[in-house]
């Protein structure tokens, strides 16, 4: 039977042990382990070392490749947009620097720069929904169906861009020009006396009270003369697009600066940096690539430019790329903020005016390379 003494003895034995290892652990075995730590902060601080010498070989390597490019660059841009017009568009938090520096890389390219429509971020407030259909005035009507940001995208695209209807005039609710009646006098779908005949339900002069070029049903859609069968293209309607412009303006949906209402055949988006937020960044995204797709559609080529970070998940730049329906539209150049990249932007529109064909460009996520290929004949 187990007696006092045995216990004693226990406990006299678990002190003594945790004593000796409290000596043992203060004497040659702290040492050991002090001399294993030490040997490991030593290996990390070469591995460090390595590594910044690598990070900085490689920021020399930058710098060296963008100066080469800040000096041909230009030379590689110099008059390639020659007589086109271009407009730029930035989207709500996009870099205020990086939009300039498109202002004036399409300056340098030769093309003139209409003007710039910076879009706010009630554009793609659900809440202001109605406040946008109302803005669109007349327009309202003349796309009477979708969203109201996908109306309000074509509507936008109409007054910036050159190949789409020219947008309508007057005030919210009445019909689109289309459906006015004739001047009076006229008959509905035949010429007026003395008048060329024209495709049936177009007259030659506008509805009474209205002024010429102001969103008739020719501009609209062209005149076509049924006696060689040619038409005559839709021209742009500066004055029903100013007047557009500046009911997005006063109701807050976008910033205008200088005349991009004379209308544009080339468009850059600049895109916000990093990713997007809120509480449905989908929904924002998908909003973006709505109006990037109708800017496409008015014009002979649109490049969303932005940086790296834009093309990082959930960036507008990342979200273009995935949608398919986008990306065979509209171009993206992901370095817009370096030599190469702003070539790349320039470059990306020479294709999408010569060739009709989109491209991803930079240097995250998949991408078609860093540059472009050129058409033949315009290859520096």
């Amino acid at each position: 039977m187990i007696d006092f003494r045995y216990h004693v003895v226990s406990i006299i034995a678990v002190f003594l042990a945790l004593s000796v290892g409290l000596v043992l652990g203060a004497s040659f075995l702290k040492e050991a382990a002090v001399s294993g730590l030490d040997t490991q902060v030593q290996d990390l601080a070469r591995n460090n070392e390595g590594l910044r010498r690598e990070l900085d070989r490689a920021n020399a390597g930058t710098r060296y490749l963008n100066g080469i490019m800040n000096t041909v660059g230009p030379e590689l841009t110099k008059g390639r947009l020659a007589g086109h017009k271009a407009v730029v568009v930035a989207l709500p938090g996009a870099d205020t620097k990086l939009t300039d520096s498109m202002v004036k890389l399409l300056d340098g390219a030769s093309a003139t720069v209409t003007g710039q429509v910076a879009v706010k971020g009630a554009w793609t407030d659900p809440k202001r929904e109605s406040d946008l259909v109302t803005a669109l005035g007349a327009n309202a009507a003349a796309f009477p169906t979708g969203s109201a940001t996908d109306r309000a995208a074509r509507v936008l695209a109409g007054a910036i861009t050159e190949k789409l209807p020219p947008v309508q005039t007057g005030t919210p609710g009445s019909p689109p020009a289309s459906t006015q009646p004739p001047a009076s006098g006229s008959t509905p779908g035949a010429p007026e006396s003395g008048a060329p005949a024209t495709g049936a339900g177009t007259t030659s002069a506008p509805p009474s009270g209205q002024t010429p070029g102001q969103g008739t049903t020719n501009q609209n859609n062209g005149t076509t003369n049924q006696n060689n069968g040619t038409t005559t293209p839709a021209t742009h309607n500066t004055q029903a697009a100013t007047e557009t412009l500046t009911k997005l303006k006063d109701a807050g949906f976008v910033d205008v600066k200088d005349n991009p209402a004379t209308g544009a055949d080339l468009v850059v988006v600049v895109a916000p940096s990093g990713a997007t937020g809120g509480d449905d960044p989908g929904r924002i995204n998908n909003i973006h690539l709505s109006l990037a797709r109708a800017l496409d559609s008015g014009d002979g080529g649109t490049v969303m430019a932005g940086t790296a970070s834009a093309a990082q998940e959930n960036g507008v730049i990342w979200a273009l790329r995935r949608n398919d329906q986008t990306a065979k539209a509209v171009s993206t150049v992901d370095t817009a903020d370096t030599p190469v990249g702003q070539v790349a932007v320039v470059w990306s529109l020479v294709v999408e005016d010569k060739q009709g064909s989109s491209g991803q460009y930079g240097t995250t996520g998949t991408t078609d390379g860093p540059l472009p290929e050129l058409p033949k004949k315009e290859t520096p």
